[in-house]
C-alpha cells in the first residue's frame, strides 16, 4: 500500500483520516542517510558543511598569510622606530652646528636599529629584507656623506623606510589576523559539530593540522622566497632595479612556497594528530 517511507500497516500509529501522510512518518534527515534507523548516526561536520570549498580556501591562504602578518607587525614598530630616529634628525638639523661624532651617532643608531629589529623576522621576512638591504653593506657615515653630498641632505632622509615595502607589509597586517581567526573559528566549529564520540580524535586532527600547517607556511615561504630570488640574482648589477627585481620575485615566491608547503603541512598535521591521538588513548602502563 502506498504511504511514508519505511512504514508499514502493522503496528504504525496512524494518522486520523482525510491529513495527507497515511502514517507518522520521522524527521527527514541528511542526503544519503538510512531514515528507517532506530537512530541514524550523525556525519560528520566535513559532510554538511556549508562550503568545504571556503574551507579549504581559507586554511591554505592562513598557512601563508600568518608569518607574514608577523613580518609586518615588526615593520610596523620598525617604521615607528624610524620616525623617532627622524624627530631625532630635525631636531639636530633646527639646532644647526651639527658636530662629526652626532651624525655618525645617529647613522650607526639607524644601522643598529635595522640589525635589531631583523631578529625576531620570520626566515622569509629576514631573506626578504637581506635582499633589499644585506646587513653587511648597510651605509656608513663616511658612505652616506658622500652618497648625499652634506650632512644635512643625509639627516633628512634617515628615518625613511621604503613605502611599497609598507604598503606591502600593511596588506598582510589587515589580511594575516582576520585569516586565521577565521581559520580559528572554522576549525573550533568543525571539532564542536563532530560526532561526541569522535569530538577527541577531530580536535587532534583539525588544530594540529592547523599548527603544522602555519609552520610548513612559514618553511614553504622562505623557500619559494630565496628559489624565485635566484633567477634574478644577475640583475643585482643594476643598482636599485636589481634589488627591486629579485626583491618582487622572493615575495612571488614566498607566496607559491607559503601555499603549497603550508598545504603539505597541514595535511601531514591532520595525519599525525590522529597517530598521537590513537597512541594517547590506547596506551596503558603495564
Amino acid at each position: 500500500m502506498p504511504g511514508p517511507l519505511c512504514s508499514n500497516e502493522v503496528g504504525e500509529d496512524w494518522l486520523d483520516p482525510g491529513t495527507l501522510a497515511l502514517t507518522r512518518n520521522r524527521p527527514p534527515t541528511t542526503h544519503g542517510m538510512n531514515s528507517c534507523q532506530d537512530n541514524p548516526p550523525s556525519p560528520l561536520t566535513q559532510q554538511v558543511f556549508l562550503s568545504p570549498a571556503l574551507r579549504e580556501t581559507v586554511q591554505i591562504a592562513t598557512n601563508m598569510t600568518t608569518p607574514m602578518a608577523w613580518d609586518s607587525y615588526w615593520r610596523m614598530a620598525y617604521d615607528r622606530a624610524d620616525k623617532v630616529l627622524q624627530a631625532q634628525a630635525n631636531e639636530l638639523l633646527r639646532r644647526g652646528n651639527i658636530t662629526k661624532q652626532e651624525f655618525d651617532e645617529l647613522v650607526k643608531a639607524r644601522n643598529k636599529l635595522v640589525q635589531e629589529f631583523r631578529k625576531p623576522l620570520s626566515p622569509f621576512g629576514k631573506q626578504y629584507s637581506e635582499i633589499l638591504k644585506p646587513t653587511a653593506r648597510l651605509p656608513q657615515p663616511g658612505e652616506l656623506l658622500t652618497k648625499k653630498g652634506s650632512i644635512e641632505a643625509v639627516l633628512k632622509s634617515v628615518g625613511k623606510s621604503r613605502a611599497s615595502v609598507n604598503r606591502l607589509s600593511m596588506v598582510f597586517r589587515v589580511a594575516g589576523p582576520a585569516l586565521l581567526a577565521l581559520d580559528i573559528t572554522i576549525t573550533t566549529i568543525v571539532v564542536m559539530k563532530a560526532p561526541s564520540e569522535q569530538r577527541g580524535r577531530m580536535a587532534a586532527r583539525e588544530y594540529t593540522g592547523l599548527g603544522l600547517g602555519v609552520a610548513g607556511g612559514a618553511g614553504g615561504a622562505w623557500a619559494g622566497c630565496v628559489t624565485l630570488a635566484a633567477l634574478g640574482s644577475p640583475t643585482l648589477v643594476l643598482p636599485v632595479v636589481g634589488e627591486v627585481a629579485e626583491g618582487t620575485l622572493c615575495v612571488v615566491g614566498g607566496i607559491l612556497g607559503g601555499l603549497g608547503v603550508g598545504w603539505m603541512g597541514r595535511e601531514a598535521g591532520k595525519a599525525t594528530g590522529e597517530v598521537v591521538y590513537d597512541f594517547v588513548t590506547t596506551f596503558r602502563w603495564e
